[in-house]
């Protein structure tokens, strides 16, 4: 018989040994409160070119060896996808427990830290205003970032600050897609393989030697240009790629090609993780946000019939990746219902190139197991 707004907090779970004080919980409800009102805010806010001031991160804290370090569930679970040692934290809860907002903390600290410069811009390609993402030390090797089907640079959100320590990293959002122009055009994939190449020509000539990150349809896009320009890349990473097999979930695409409403991208999105928690409202108003602005719509019908019909993919990738010499990397969620992973295993079979499988893990795992696919990327480039 109560009534309570909607995105409430209505109980906090805790493990069968766990015990918590009436001080902890009212903590963890306001912490919880805090970082949705966060994700809000992000979510309405706009895009600016941004550069992070320098600050002296915290001095690690002291611990006993075998001290328990008293942390939220939480705090925990953010830790791990941040790479964050929560023995390293001291916490601002009751009774020093460490919070998200402790988390978060640290990692912007460690952010902040780094003298690197993080922007947001916009260049002119063909008369085509395109937006994207640099950062990271000027001089560094080069890496691509190249988002999928319906996506935007904020795809590689848990990802560009790791790869931003050692490398020169940029990611755009495509043609049709998140704050880039969306005029009426041919979205084929060889089409956006020749937008990527003149948006790099557009970047200058330091980036005619790039390592390629791609993924679904990104995939797709960057093995179509490394075929076109084997001599300009390094390393290519595909990520659950479309190209490589005929299979593609039928629902999913259904969902996609629906007018937007919150319900339908919500439903579409839990095709996406194996995780229900990762489908969090912010993320759904963000994405409805980007689909419903003017022209995004059409673009993305385009996009999505050039390259899939009824269940089944209209291109054919593979014999392109069997013939290429760029050390390769394949990286696949094991609960993938989007993209088989059987696809994977069979280019395994007649391919000499790397495949990663990732466990508990669906269409997208760089950003539901952020830390480990960070860790094997970044192994496979310094190779």
């Amino acid at each position: 018989g109560q009534d309570a707004p909607v995105g409430a907090p209505l109980a906090v779970i805790t493990a069968p040994d766990e015990t918590l004080t009436n001080e902890q919980i009212t903590a963890l409800i306001h912490e919880y409160t805090e970082n949705q009102k966060r994700q809000a805010e992000l979510a309405k806010g706009k895009h600016t070119a941004t550069t992070a001031p320098r600050t002296t991160v915290r001095p690690p804290v002291a611990r006993r060896p075998g001290e328990r370090i008293n942390a939220s569930p939480a705090a925990r679970r953010l830790a791990q996808e941040r790479d964050i040692d929560l023995s390293t934290l001291s916490g601002t809860g009751p009774g020093g427990l460490i919070g998200r907002e402790d988390v978060l903390r640290a990692a912007e600290e460690l952010a902040a830290a780094s003298p690197l410069e993080a922007e947001e811009l916009d260049i002119d390609v063909d008369g085509i205003k395109t937006h994207y993402l640099i950062a990271g030390p000027i001089h560094a090797p080069r890496v691509v970032f190249v988002h999928g089907l319906g996506g935007s640079l904020t795809t590689w959100s848990l990802n560009l600050p790791t790869f931003a320590e050692k490398y020169r990293v940029c990611a755009l959002d495509l043609v049709g897609a998140g704050n880039s122009d969306k005029p009426v055009a041919d979205y084929s994939i060889p089409t956006l393989a020749t937008f990527l190449a003149r948006f790099l020509a557009k970047l200058g000539p330091e980036w005619r030697h790039i390592n390629l990150v791609g993924h679904s349809l990104g995939g797709a896009i960057a093995l179509a240009y490394a075929d076109r320009y084997p001599h300009q890349v390094e390393h290519l990473i595909l990520i659950d790629s479309a190209g490589l097999g005929h299979e593609m979930n039928r629902m999913v695409l259904e969902l996609i090609r629906s007018t937007p409403d919150l319900e339908k991208l919500r439903a579409e999105l839990t095709y996406f993780f194996s995780r229900p928690d990762f489908v969090q409202q912010p993320l759904i108003d963000q994405l409805y946000l980007q689909r419903t602005q003017p022209g995004a719509y059409d673009a993305l019908i385009a996009t999505t019939n050039a390259t899939f019909d009824e269940g089944w993919q209209l291109i054919d990738l593979r014999s392109i990746l069997e013939k290429l010499k760029i050390p390769t990397l394949l990286v696949w969620g094991e609960s993938d219902v989007v993209v088989p992973i059987a696809h994977a295993h069979e280019m395994k079979q007649t391919t000499s190139h790397h495949l990663e499988t990732i466990p508990e893990c669906g269409h997208c795992p760089h950003i539901e197991k952020a830390a480990e696919f960070n860790r094997l990327a970044m192994n496979f480039l310094a190779k």
